[in-house]
């Protein structure tokens, strides 16, 4: 079998419990080689634990989209063959996640999960993904790099149209969001989704999608 190893990707701040909670998700879980890579604010006061399966990387505060891309960087240097792109409030449930997902997109593609709010957003919305390090490399960037936080996941949809989209609602991602009260609020929450942030991500995705972006992407991924 070809080697896969996963790059678990999830920049955090504020929430040093939520790292602890998904490290031992993720060992409890998954069946392939895999590390979880974390990107921290140098102005986030939070004290990290050291965990067996984490690395930090820690710099000025970019937010989500541009973390990812940071992470995706390393782990491509690193050689592994796939990313999974989670948030820090992600806890994989399902033992094998890993190489079902990694397995269903072994050379240009998206896979996902259930996050357990297709209830709000619909089974079509990839949340969270893996998607293998060759989108990355030929894309030069897993979150749109017009995006702070919001509509990656809007993004991660239409590449998965453009190579391939493969939906596991019996793989659960399960995402603990303050939506299903299985999280407290709190200011990471409130800063990733202010309204004008918010209409200033999704004026970015439209014009990336209704624009040269897509196009561009296509491209890209032929």
């Amino acid at each position: 079998m070809k080697r896969m190893e996963l790059a678990i990707l999830a920049p955090s701040r504020g929430r040093p419990q939520n790292i602890m909670r998904l490290s031992e998700a993720v060992a409890g879980t998954t069946v392939l080689p895999c590390h979880i890579f974390v990107r921290l604010d140098d102005d986030d006061p939070s004290e990290y634990p050291e965990l067996p399966n984490a690395t930090y990387f820690k710099g000025k505060r970019i937010f989500y989209a541009a973390s990812l891309n940071e992470l995706a960087e390393v782990a491509k240097k690193q050689g592994y063959t796939h990313l999974a792109l989670l948030g820090d409030d992600v806890v994989p449930e399902t033992e094998g996640w890993d190489k079902t997902l990694m397995e269903s997109v072994p050379d240009l593609g998206v896979a996902y999960g259930s996050d357990g709010l297709e209830h709000l957003h619909g089974p079509d919305l990839p949340t969270h993904v893996v998607m293998p390090m060759e989108m990355y490399r030929r894309l030069g960037w897993v979150g749109m790099p017009k995006l702070r936080h919001l509509f990656c996941d809007n993004v991660w949809h239409e590449l998965g149209q453009l190579t391939t989209l493969n939906y596991y609602p019996q793989v659960k991602l399960s995402h603990y969001h303050r939506w299903n009260k299985k999280a407290a609020d709190d200011d990471t929450y409130r800063q990733a989704n202010d309204k004008k942030k918010r209409d200033d991500d999704r004026r970015a995705f439209e014009e990336w999608r209704d624009g040269e972006g897509l196009q561009e992407a296509a491209k890209a991924l032929r």
